[in-house]
């Protein structure tokens, strides 16, 4: 539930189907979703299945562990289901009840219905952009801080040393 939430700012009835959407998707990808970003175009795994959906070029987010001996018929069937328990309109997300039996092979996929282009791409994911953007230079901050705080404790550390050495030597004379 909390990818939808993230993504789009409230829950729906279909949450549940929101979820096991990004999980299949994260399974045929080996990727995930909220850690995944091929460049700073994409924002997350979805995002990018997305983009790659309108270009007919499913096939490059199968996990390529898989290596050549995989079924590539099932690994599409996998993520257009996702896609399809995906889609941003609660109401246009299949039933689990009809992703089962899609899966099982029982019901045919349906299209997806969504075109991802009618978000416009400066409102695709925006709060999620800007969110993981401010936890980057929060990252950065933290990171600089770290860095900043281990070369004071070398530097005194180094001169508790040299004491210790001045100590030492002042005693051995």
């Amino acid at each position: 539930m909390a990818p939808e939430y993230a993504l789009w700012g409230y829950l729906t009835n279909k949450a549940d189907v929101y979820s096991f959407g990004i999980f299949a998707l994260e399974i045929a990808a080996g990727k995930d979703n909220m850690k995944f970003r091929p460049s700073d175009k994409y924002v997350c795994l979805l995002d990018w299945a997305l983009v790659l959906q309108q270009k007919g070029r499913l096939m490059e987010l199968v996990d390529p562990k898989l290596g050549p001996d995989f079924d590539k018929e099932e690994a599409i069937k996998m993520i257009k289901i996702a896609l399809l328990c995906t889609n941003p309109s609660p109401a246009l997300r299949p039933a689990m009840s009809a992703v089962v039996s899609m899966l099982e092979g029982h019901l045919d996929i349906q299209d997806l219905v969504m075109d991802p282009s009618i978000y416009g791409d400066e409102y695709r994911f925006r709060s999620l952009k800007d969110k993981y953007d401010e936890l980057q230079l929060q990252s950065s901050n933290e990171a600089q801080t770290l860095t900043d705080s281990m070369v004071t404790t070398e530097i005194g550390s180094s001169s508790t040393s040299t004491n210790d050495l001045y100590q030492i030597n002042r005693h051995s004379v």
